[in-house]
């Protein structure tokens, strides 16, 4: 080991044996002051035996290196300071007590997290989260393709579900399969961006509706254009081109219905019905076709906009298989065409292309994948042997004048992406140094930062290994490439790890703003300043202006979604099983009904991380959060929520009916997320109120407790009574209380509303409970949920559960990447103070977190 590689670790080691050995120095003051105190007013309840909330408080003086421990002292103190112990039936500490035994814990887990983390009181390595990665090699090799989003994080292992919304250092660990998958999807990707074989036999094809010539095939239409361009040796080649049951415009283009409504058949899996069906002679998948549509739209009053949607199709020996690769909505009227360009990588879809081969034809399949947005009854129907009566709905129709249709071979070769990527060797003749030059490039986007000659002599000799085996001087470079990009400074974000708390590198600056905001590597601008020599961006002023023009990239809705998403767990709506009990209300068909209620389910996720950005875009209240007169909604959501606008897919300000005026809470989504499809969901909505609008954790509940459904249907008692008897019921056991009785008052506030976020009007024949009357955690009382959202605003800086400061501790923990510990309360006083004197400012919130010394530092 050399002396530079052995110098840290020793240092850490003494660091944590100084530490470990002032705590012994310091145990005679726990034995004599802390100990007799936990022993007086602590022991009784956390004792050995069947301590509460599994904390125990009567062993030696505790180890607050170690994070868990660290960890369960934290929660003693937030409870001793909130006076939630000792309990109200046993004797209170004194004011001298408390203070000792508060100041006593504060002092150790400061000291704790400072021998843990190297006294940054930081997390100096984190792995990136299987998102960050798989936009890592997206930007570094500009695989960002025309309408065509990748969804590479899918094929990584999933990170570790933290309740909070913190992509956390400590959580985030790598292991064997980590590094499998992780080296697997940087190798396809590589391979897909460099073309190391020879090139592909152009072609292109411009397919014309009004060129077509119908006749009827098991009830399609089939045509065939006579002339294409030629392909080689001047050889012309049709392509067949299915179009299923469609109307012809004025002037010849194609009308397109949605594909659940063809001839009366409600469903989308009838082979080429409502479509185009577009079959070129087999050529192997490899590289990316290029597709562009000229196309426009109909659109009869209160419906929404079609939606063109692109899938890879096969149907060939009963093995019909398709794969969606684009879908969007087309808003320009079918008088005014337009072009739409789909772009295809073959290598990064996966599809079963030996079907394609099967069939001697690549298949392309355009569809009007619209979903009505309204109710619909039983489809119409005849009397038996007679033609079914006309369709009494018009549904929105997609209208297609041509589809040109590109190779990956034809236009410049090699490819742009290609030449991208190799284009820092560009000039250079020496083969070695044009290696060097593209895996230095490469690795300066991959790593952040600067890279140093000598770190990149491994991954060059690397190349020549390659070269010698035989590999062209392109292909050579693809292991070396996999290696920059599979490297702990690609997978890692890396910062100095120093035993005195300093300013930021303004390299280790730009890439921590940069994660935060966009969840990606700092682009050029943010580089230059990074990397010039006078600190540029240290200056509060350019870091502030840096924020306001990160936050305005559309890059930001990265930040907005996940950010938003994690904390109000909105991936419930989606991933649970809600019943929206939609088949009855869409033509009585189940598939149908499925595909409408999986938009429904996208759009009620959505709807809380659009509300967060307009009000971020115009920098707005944080408050609005939880109370506002707008909504941001879509027509699907319009509808479901009784709007009569506004139209189209497009998400859009617009006044928010009685109901709906508490913002978050009062969005279906929200309240879908909180229940989680149960139709008795009390006790769940206090836990999501507790932990993700208040900020402080419910617990860990026991594992064999019934929900209070599954309760009432096994005692016929329990369903004669009201929920709030059945739930007091349930939560009266003792060690049930310790938790439930800060849950469940919380949870009445929104019985108004039912599972699915839909207000609840009593029949005059049945009425209902809908008392939504209840109390915080600190004894507060609310009558409904307005008093709820008042008493959350806070009407004293010394009210205890105030929304501003648990959405700015939650903003926090996001932005460093790591959970708060007592260390950052003067941190968040400050941030608090701040955001009153502006008004809550959302946009100046994040300003303040990033210009903060926690973000600065480490």
């Amino acid at each position: 080991m050399t002396k530079s590689n052995s110098v840290v670790p020793m240092l850490s080691w003494l660091c944590i044996s100084l530490w470990l050995a002032s705590v012994q120095a310091e145990s005679p003051a726990f034995d004599r002051t802390i100990q007799p105190l936990l022993a007086k007013h602590c022991v009784e309840c956390h004792g050995a035996e069947k301590p509460k909330a599994d904390i125990r408080l009567d062993g030696p003086v505790p180890n607050l290196v170690d994070a868990k421990t660290r960890e369960r002292w934290e929660k003693v103190y937030a409870m001793l300071v909130r006076g939630e112990m000792p309990p109200s039936e046993k004797p209170k500490l004194t004011t001298d007590e408390l203070e000792t035994l508060t100041k006593w814990i504060r002092q150790e887990v400061e000291r704790g997290v400072l021998a843990d983390r190297g006294g940054a009181g930081r997390t100096t390595m984190r792995r990136l989260t299987r998102v960050e990665y798989a936009r890592l090699l997206q930007d570094v090799l500009g695989l960002h393709f025309a309408n065509v989003p990748l969804q590479l994080h899918e094929k990584l292992p999933n990170d570790p579900q933290n309740p909070t919304p913190v992509n956390d250092g400590d959580l985030l660990t790598f292991q064997s399969l980590h590094l499998k998958t992780y080296v697997e999807l940087a190798e396809r990707a590589v391979t897909a961006t460099l073309a190391t074989e020879e090139r592909p036999r152009p072609f292109e094809y411009r397919i014309e509706a009004r060129g077509l010539t119908p006749s009827t095939i098991y009830a399609t239409h089939r045509g065939f254009l006579s002339k294409f361009p030629p392909l080689d040796n001047n050889k012309t080649r049709l392509a067949p081109v299915t179009i299923g049951s469609a109307d012809c415009t004025p002037d010849g283009a194609v009308r397109l219905p949605p594909i659940f409504r063809v001839d009366n058949y409600l469903g989308r899996d009838k082979i080429n019905v409502g479509s185009w069906y577009i079959s070129l002679p087999y050529f192997e998948p490899h590289g990316v076709l290029h597709l562009r549509i000229r196309a426009g739209a109909v659109f009869p009053s209160g419906e929404g906009a079609p939606i063109l949607r692109v899938s890879l199709y096969n149907n060939v020996d009963n093995e019909r298989f398709g794969k969606q690769v684009a879908s969007f909505p087309v808003t320009n009227p079918a008088d005014s065409l337009r072009d739409f360009d789909v772009e295809i990588p073959f290598d990064l879809i996966d599809f079963p292309y030996v079907l394609f081969q099967r069939s001697k034809h690549v298949s392309v399949r355009i569809t009007n994948d619209y979903m009505p947005i309204a109710d619909r009854g039983p489809p119409p129907s005849g009397e038996k042997g007679k033609p079914a009566p006309p369709w009494p709905w018009d549904e929105p129709q997609l209208v297609i004048d041509h589809v040109e249709v590109t190779g990956s071979g034809a236009g410049d070769w090699p490819p742009r992406r290609h030449r991208e990527l190799l284009a820092a060797g560009d000039g250079i003749e020496n083969e070695r140094d044009r290696a060097g030059a593209i895996l230095a490039s490469v690795a300066a986007k991959a790593w952040r930062r600067r890279v140093e000659k000598d770190e990149l002599a491994p991954f060059v000799a690397l190349y020549e290994k390659r070269r010698i085996a035989g590999d062209n001087r392109d292909a050579a470079l693809q292991q070396p490439l996999t290696a920059v990009l599979t490297s702990p400074f690609a997978l890692y974000a890396v910062e100095r790890k120093s035993e005195q708390i300093t300013p930021l590198s303004g390299i280790e600056l730009a890439n921590r703003l940069s994660l935060f905001l966009w969840g990606t590597g700092p682009d050029r601008e943010l580089l230059e300043l990074a990397n010039d020599s006078r600190g540029t961006l240290r200056d509060k002023q350019i870091l502030a202006a840096q924020v306001e023009r990160m936050l305005n990239d559309p890059r930001s809705h990265v930040f907005t979604e996940d950010f938003v998403r994690r904390l109000l767990s909105l991936d419930r709506v989606e991933t649970d099983p809600i019943e929206f009990n939609l088949v009855q209300k869409t033509f009585h068909s189940h598939q149908v009904a499925a595909l409408r209620e999986e938009r429904l389910k996208n759009d009620l996720a959505l709807e809380p991380v659009r509300f967060f950005e307009h009000l971020l875009k115009e920098n707005r209240s944080l408050y609005e959060l939880i109370g506002s007169e707008q909504l941001v909604v879509n027509d699907r959501l319009a509808r479901y929520y009784g709007i009569d606008e506004p139209a189209g897919a497009d998400f859009r300000p617009v006044a928010a009916p009685p109901d709906r005026c508490a913002g978050w809470l009062t969005m279906a989504g929200v309240l879908a997320a909180a229940s989680r499809g149960n139709k008795e969901s009390t006790i769940l909505r206090g836990v999501y109120l507790l932990d993700r609008i208040l900020g402080e954790s419910s617990g860990t509940p026991p594992g064999n407790v019934e929900p209070l459904e599954v309760q009432a249907k096994a005692d016929a008692k329990r369903r004669q009574l009201t929920i709030r008897e059945q739930v007091k019921l349930h939560t009266s056991l003792n060690t049930c209380q310790l938790c439930h009785r800060k849950i469940d008052p919380l949870g009445f506030v929104w019985t108004d509303f039912d599972y699915l976020g839909q207000k609840i009007v009593p029949k005059p024949d049945k009425p209902l409970d809908l008392n939504c009357s209840g109390t915080f955690p600190d004894g507060r009382s609310f009558a409904n949920l307005d008093e709820f959202a008042s008493l959350l605003r806070g009407k004293s800086t010394t009210d205890r559960y105030q929304f501003g400061e648990v959405l700015i501790r939650s903003l926090t923990r996001y932005a460093l990447g790591r959970q708060l510990t007592l260390h950052d309360d003067p941190l968040i006083a400050d941030l608090v103070a701040a955001a009153r004197r502006d008004g809550w400012r959302l946009r100046n919130v994040i300003i303040s977190i990033v210009l903060s010394k926690s973000f600065n530092q480490g």
